[in-house]
């Protein structure tokens, strides 16, 4: 039998109010480990994941994850969940480590390409803070914030690779097109190409009037979501509030706003927990946080809900409404679609159904209209920035949990890794969804 289409399901969605776990939690793996699986004396956050779930990076102030670390900064590492080892690749062209910190790390489909931010000088001619791409099959490293004259920028952060590892979305203060004399703004770098290409454009192709972050590429390279409070980017923009939007890699399409009701109906409020929108492969699904009145199922004690954005079909639906009459009133925050867009994890601090812990990261198959958290021991933990593979089979977040797994305690954050409970082996066309 075909299986129902997305907007029909989304809908059975709101009308079951989320009936239930229908899935057992997956194990829990911690991540943040050295190969030898002793836990980290120090943080670790902000974790991406490759496409089969294989290869997880993530940002760690720890000092024993690998041998002789000792620049007292924190540092990238990759952890390969296969043959289960701890590599740190946030080095210097030569090998050896950084004199500064590194973070914000994210991967290719393959796991193959690593792209992050340093204020370590890793190269030569690095400046004050780039953004850098590690190439781990030549275990070659290059600065990706390049000015027009070639030489590198000085204020890079939030770089996003997307799944074949060929384009870079990135935030920038320096102007890397010529002629770009405004804001920070966002950027999209074509490796293959060798080009830069600024996306941040107000409508007509001039310049924001104000500041952009928070850059996320698509899965298949065309789009980039991020967030800024220009009023400039799209007509009719009135609310004086940061907004996500969505632009087109080579700036082919007007760019559009994401946390809008239909009707384009305006946010009255600013978009939520660390301005992060999210998108599947080619941008046809979108998702945010937001506390605003004039979107859909607004809840007067919610202090944000989560949001499913389909264009096509001009539809704003809210997905963390609770179970019957369970309590909704807390955050619900940082999603993350697969390649697909079949599945979308978050972090709440609600309990979104029966017999669900207090707070952690669900997951929600949208073709089915399932829902199950995937983490455990509750949001005393502060889950933060759950990220789902691109086969939709596992997810990484982190938590400073005690009791995601057993042994835990060091006393701070990890992070951690489980398989999707409601992952199946369907074919999902991005392009494919029917009203």
């Amino acid at each position: 039998m075909r299986p129902p289409s997305l907007h029909s399901c989304v809908i059975a969605i709101l009308a079951a109010a989320f009936s239930g776990a229908l899935a057992p939690a997956a194990a829990v793996e911690r991540i943040s480990v050295a190969t030898g699986g002793g836990q980290g004396n120090s943080q670790s956050r902000f974790a991406a994941i490759s496409g089969n779930g294989r290869y997880v990076v993530f940002t760690s102030d720890a000092t024993n994850l690998v041998a002789n670390d000792t620049n007292a900064a924190a540092d990238i590492f990759l952890r390969d969940r296969t043959l289960g080892t701890t590599t740190r690749i946030s080095n210097q062209f030569n090998g050896s480590q950084s004199d500064a910190v590194s973070y914000e790390a994210n991967i290719s489909g393959d796991g193959m390409r690593v792209v992050f931010a340093s204020h370590g000088h890793l190269m030569p001619n690095s400046g004050y803070q780039n953004c850098y791409l590690l190439d781990r099959t030549t275990n070659t490293l290059q600065i990706l914030d390049l000015l027009p004259n070639g030489q590198p920028a000085t204020t890079c952060n939030s770089a996003s690779i997307d799944h074949a590892g060929t384009r870079v979305a990135l935030v920038s203060g320096d102007a890397l097109e010529a002629g770009d004399v405004n804001h920070t703004d966002i950027y999209v770098r074509n490796l293959l190409a060798g080009t830069t290409t600024r996306v941040s454009r107000a409508t007509g192709g001039g310049f924001s009037n104000a500041s952009s972050s928070n850059a996320r590429i698509s899965g298949d390279g065309s789009r980039v979501i991020f967030a800024s409070n220009a009023s400039n980017l799209v007509s009719g923009d009135s609310n004086a509030e940061n907004d996500i939007f969505l632009a087109a890699s080579n700036n082919g399409v007007p760019i559009t706003r994401v946390n809008i009701g239909p009707g384009n109906t305006q946010a009255g409020a600013p978009a939520g927990t660390g301005l992060i929108g999210a998108l599947n492969a080619d941008g046809s699904l979108l998702a945010f946080s937001s506390s605003a009145v004039s979107l859909p199922d607004w809840g007067e004690f919610a202090d944000e809900t989560l949001y499913l954005r389909i264009p096509s079909l001009d539809q704003t639906i809210a997905l963390s409404i609770p179970e019957g009459n369970l309590p909704r009133e807390g955050f619900n925050y940082e999603p993350d679609f697969d390649y697909s867009g079949r599945w979308v994890t978050f972090a709440s601090s609600d309990r979104l159904y029966v017999g669900a812990e207090a707070g952690g990261v669900y997951v929600i198959d949208v073709v089915e209209g399932l829902i199950t958290q995937v983490s455990t021991g509750g949001n005393s933990g502060n889950v933060h920035q759950p990220r789902l593979s691109a086969d939709g089979t596992g997810i990484v977040w982190h938590s400073y949990s005690t009791t995601q797994v057993p042994g835990d305690t060091n006393g701070t954050w990890d992070v951690f890794y489980a398989a999707n409970p409601l992952w199946v082996e369907t074919p999902i066309f991005v392009d494919g969804f029917d009203g």
